[in-house]
């Protein structure tokens, strides 16, 4: 531009901007087949998975066949994500507590599947304002979604018929159940259940929902990437968008306390290594 503008020769104009012959010669580099895919693949995790940020899209496509033995290196996939404008939805930061009774329940920690799973109630509401509960099992270990349940109420009965269909789905029954001290959950009904299934329980101290963290975790995941976005007028809207979350969860969502496998995954590869043991 300096050039047409003022007549200048091309020596004299890159020295008085101080600007390298070489590199006004160089044309734009082409950009590869392989970037311009994996754009098109952040672009479409980015539309599925409005929740996720790079470093689970980065984990999701290193499970796909077309990206396996390519190099997806972090900051690749970082410098991608921001050139497309990609962003994810924030997370509310919550404040770490501590004191008396906030680390108790961290001495009963899973060592396997099915050695310690977690449930609780998530409350939310259909388009016509009624209440509607959603029972949300967690085993520890692999974080695997065991169940998702929606129901406009609950009895201790109702919660002891859900474990009993995970431990006919899974073939394990738990070695501890870990929960607050709602009514559903100190009734007789599960109490003695427990105790005939051989079931330990671990309730939490009353008014500390952190000693349940990885239910709280699960249940707000949960509400951040499906129960926001979703309007419900029934409840079989509410079982399906359940069941939908569930399977992604399990067996799309990397988790990063996993090392970006899913769920799913994570409890095959414990099985696989320990297939002697359990024998």
């Amino acid at each position: 531009m300096a050039q047409e503008k003022f007549g200048a020769s091309e020596r004299f104009a890159c020295k008085v901007l101080s600007q390298n012959r070489s590199a006004l010669r160089k044309g734009r580099p082409a950009v590869s087949f392989e970037e311009t895919q994996l754009r098109a693949d952040l672009r479409v995790v980015a539309q599925k998975y409005p929740a996720w940020g790079w470093r689970k899209a980065r984990w999701h496509l290193l499970e796909q066949p077309q990206w396996d033995g390519i190099a997806l290196n972090k900051k690749r996939v970082r410098r991608l994500w921001r050139l497309e404008g990609l962003t994810c939805k924030p997370k509310v930061r919550k404040k770490r507590r501590s004191g008396p009774g906030a680390g108790e329940q961290k001495r009963l920690k899973a060592e396997y599947p099915m050695h310690v799973v977690s449930f609780d109630f998530q409350s939310d509401t259909t388009s016509c304002g009624r209440h509607i509960r959603f029972f949300n099992v967690i085993d520890e270990y692999s974080r695997t979604a065991l169940a998702i349940i929606p129901r406009r109420s609950f009895t201790a009965t109702d919660v002891v018929a859900a474990l009993e269909d995970i431990i006919a789905e899974t073939g394990v029954t738990p070695a501890y159940v870990r929960s607050d001290n709602g009514p559903e959950f100190t009734a007789a009904a599960l109490i003695n259940w427990c105790a005939t299934a051989g079931v330990n329980t671990a309730f939490i101290d009353p008014g500390s929902p952190w000693q349940n963290g990885f239910a709280e975790s699960f249940n707000a995941q949960f509400r951040r990437e499906q129960l926001t976005g979703e309007i419900m007028d029934t409840m079989a809207e509410a079982k399906y968008l359940a069941d939908e979350w569930k399977e992604i969860y399990n067996h799309e969502r990397p988790h990063g306390s996993l090392g970006g496998m899913t769920p799913f995954r994570h409890w095959d590869r414990w099985t696989a290594e320990n297939q002697l043991a359990i024998a």
